[in-house]
């Protein structure tokens, strides 16, 4: 069974993103309310040494940065990012299929997380953290829509009873335009810890680090303000211990704060599905990308995705600015220097891709300035 249709702007206010789970909610409470308290000790010295002007002063610099950070965390979600062109999905016994202009996707139901029916839409989750939409639209009528989602969740049923048959890599060319051109691949299985680093900061941090290299920094940050807080303590200057008062509590909140986020991403740990952690291939020509894991197939065009990244350890691949579709770690490379050619070769193939589109559509626009007539009015 299959069904044919395109995303619109409203779609992007309706069903998406997908609320945040409960633990990643309760992950941003406890960051707040560790704010809250990491801000007492900063304050506190100097209304022991009764610098009570110090104390608003540094109270009042970190409870308004605390506060704009809570409302940065509690925001109103940003509206959804749908693929734009037709968009097909496709029910087979053995796999679901979706595939948009510039992506084809395909996965076992025995790893498919569940299936929704609602009165808007059909939503089959291939992880916990995304949802194919297949709105109401899409369908002749209701009836329609039911059945759609009836055979999905037998399907799925199915596949969770019996041995999953195989997911049909090779039927139909289905990866063909992919691979017609040579390319550069490597074998690898990501950890929670990377997968976490990356929902915390995303894909932009470099260079990165590791977490021992952070905490050994971190606790330098703390060390710096016992010193001056006791430099503060035993010299008598009055100007030079409101300045030691504030280099203590502005050393104390950045180090406090950078641990707070360290226990916030081991946190995060638990959000990474299993679906993310399993081996996986990862195959780059100058079309595009394929991943391909015991249960699912991503092949996706350059010109699909936002961005190639890379820092001193991993290689990401962006659907959007807040997607990662791929962490490529380097250390599944044999050496260094095969992992720097690979992300070269990815970043240069994905400008290429781009460099071509963009001569294509400055063609297409002049062809539709040529077509035009010379003689109209330009009021017309």
């Amino acid at each position: 069974m299959e069904v044919e249709f395109q995303y619109c702007d409203e779609d992007a206010d309706a069903f998406g993103p997908e609320e945040a789970p409960q633990h990643r909610w309760r992950n941003n409470v406890l960051l707040i309310v560790g704010g809250v308290l990491i801000g007492v000790p900063g304050v506190i010295p100097a209304l022991l040494l009764d610098f009570r002007w110090v104390a608003g002063m540094i109270a009042i610099a970190y409870y308004s940065a605390l506060y704009r950070y809570a409302r940065y965390l509690f925001q109103l979600p940003a509206a959804a990012i749908f693929p734009s062109g037709g968009f097909r999905v496709r029910l087979t016994p053995n796999f679901l299929e979706e595939a948009g202009d510039n992506h084809r996707a395909r996965f076992s139901w025995s790893h498919i997380e569940e299936v929704i029916e609602n009165r808007e839409a059909v939503l089959i989750y291939p992880d916990p953290h995304r949802a194919i939409v297949i709105p109401k639209r899409a369908f002749a009528s209701s009836s329609e829509m039911r059945q759609f989602a009836a055979l999905a969740q037998q399907y799925r049923k199915e596949a969770l009873e019996t041995t999953s048959p195989a997911i049909g890599l090779y039927d139909d060319d289905f990866f063909s335009a992919w691979t017609r051109d040579a390319g550069l691949s490597v074998e690898y299985q990501n950890t929670r810890a990377d997968w976490a680093h990356a929902m915390q900061f995303g894909a932009y941090e470099s260079p990165w680090q590791s977490m021992g290299t952070r905490v050994s920094k971190y606790v330098i940050f703390l060390i710096l303000s016992v010193v001056m807080l006791y430099m503060a303590w035993t010299i008598n200057h009055i100007g030079f211990k409101a300045f030691c008062l504030v280099a203590s509590a502005a050393f104390w909140y950045v180090g406090s704060i950078s641990l707070a986020l360290v226990v916030s991403e081991r946190g995060r740990r638990q959000d990474v599905p299993e679906q993310w952690l399993a081996r996986r291939t990862l195959f780059i020509s100058p079309i595009g990308a394929i991943a391909l894991t015991p249960f699912a197939i991503h092949c996706t065009k350059w010109i699909g995705l936002e961005a190639v990244l890379q820092n001193t350890s991993f290689l990401y691949f962006l659907e959007s600015s807040v997607h990662i579709c791929q962490i490529a770690p380097k250390r599944a490379f044999p050496t260094f220097g095969q992992a720097e050619h690979f992300a070269h070769e990815a970043i240069q193939w994905r400008q290429a891709a781009f460099a071509v589109a963009e001569e294509e559509a400055a063609n297409d626009a002049a062809h539709a300035v040529d077509g035009e007539n010379p003689f109209r009015s330009p009021q017309a």
